[in-house]
């Protein structure tokens, strides 16, 4: 007995199916940020620096990076659905691998295969959204993914406060992760009966190009190891970028050349001439270059530097997770009637925001600080909930 709608018809369950897949997206998305506010407290808890526990963040990104772009073929290869269901079992394991972590090595090496995990998940919601909706259905589906983004990320350090408060001792920390295994196992029980097994026509079987995927791999590599600087400073990070440029280089050359040979390519060169996919993936790079260091850097200058608490930490940035929710919801609808002067307007938002943030916690301390930097926080989030989820829909 299959799961797959006939062909040619929209799946009855696609909206249901999508919820559960996108619940899974959620959960991966929200351990980008929902850390943040942990640092502090794994930082005393192994007696590392600030530097050093960064990498609980860092090393969940790079993996995570590295892994989309094949497993996003891996999901065409063998089945969206068998991918997303593997990949929900492995971050519900290493999830709890993560929060049974004894040394700072275990934390970090299991923080790198939950990054795996996550990112093998992700790429698998793009293409069920491909499979199950069509035409204006699926643009209103991928402006939900798009809200989803962007709200994970901002209430990330809101949730991350609550969970530690609500934990209540040194140990707090390790429920950031623990809260995935039971959700995970109830996303994985649904996934398996709503999610169609349905087989992408002309991938299904095809090989994974393993030569693009190590060059891709090596090269995304190459640009990502920049968090600890203590020790002689990070000038020799720079010469990363000459083995980088060159194994980009090589990765882009290949991949035309097995798309010329008829072979599957891990990714289609043709993407690069296809209207808006180069514009929309460019922008995509900028914001979350940007923000998603700007909340590990304000969970360590709260708690650190003006002594909050984990709850009260993430209560301060709650402006911008509530501007992010409200915005999201408009900008989705609105898509269609301005398309990428919206974005525009996001960007400028949040640009603004972060920077009037930046002034007055500098020249603001103690109790008053999280109170100045409201306003600015909901500025910035009203700016992102306008960018992430039209540039994503515009986008895909």
């Amino acid at each position: 007995m299959t799961n797959a709608a006939p062909a040619g018809s929209a799946d009855p369950r696609r909206w249901r199916a999508l919820t559960v897949s996108l619940v899974g997206a959620f959960m991966v998305l929200l351990d980008v940020s929902i850390v943040n506010v942990a640092v502090p407290s794994i930082e005393r808890e192994f007696g590392v620096s600030a530097g050093t526990v960064q990498w609980v963040v860092s090393g969940y990104a790079l993996a995570f990076g590295l892994a989309l772009v094949p497993a996003g073929r891996l999901g065409d290869a063998i089945g969206r659905r068998r991918m997303f269901l593997i990949a929900l079992s492995a971050f519900a394991l290493t999830s709890a691998l993560t929060g049974a972590a004894q040394t700072t090595w275990w934390l970090l090496a299991a923080r790198l295969l939950q990054g795996v995990a996550g990112g093998m998940l992700i790429p698998q919601n793009v293409g069920l959204i491909q499979d199950m909706f069509r035409g204006a259905e699926r643009a209103r589906a991928f402006g939900v993914l798009g809200s989803v983004v962007g709200l994970s990320t901002a209430t990330g350090p809101v949730v991350g406060g609550l969970i530690l408060n609500l934990a209540g001792n040194p140990d707090g920390w390790r429920w950031v992760f623990y809260v995935n295994v039971p959700i995970g196992l109830v996303a994985l029980v649904l996934a398996a009966r709503l999610v169609p097994a349905r087989s992408t026509a002309g991938t299904r079987g095809t090989p994974l190009d393993l030569v693009g995927s190590l060059l891709l791999g090596a090269g995304v590599l190459s640009l990502l190891p920049v968090v600890s600087t203590e020790s002689g400073g990070a000038g020799w990070l720079w010469s990363l970028f000459v083995p980088a440029a060159l194994l980009l280089t090589s990765f882009t050359r290949w991949e035309v050349r097995t798309a010329r040979r008829g072979r599957a390519p891990l990714l289609d060169p043709q993407l690069a001439k296809t209207a808006g996919f180069p514009t929309g993936s460019a922008i995509a790079l900028v914001y979350f270059t940007g923000f998603t260091g700007v909340w590990v850097v304000l969970a360590l200058f709260l708690q650190d530097g003006l002594g909050y608490s984990p709850l009260r930490s993430g209560l301060a940035v709650t402006p911008f997770a509530l501007g992010s929710a409200v915005s999201a919801v408009f900008a989705g609808r609105a898509v269609p009637r301005f398309g990428r002067w919206l974005i525009v307007a996001g960007l400028l938002a949040a640009a603004i925001g972060m920077v009037a943030t930046a002034l007055i916690l500098d020249r603001v301390a103690g109790d008053a600080a999280a109170w100045a930097a409201a306003g600015p926080l909901l500025v910035a989030g009203l700016g992102g909930g306008m960018v992430v989820s039209p540039n994503t829909s515009l986008t895909l």
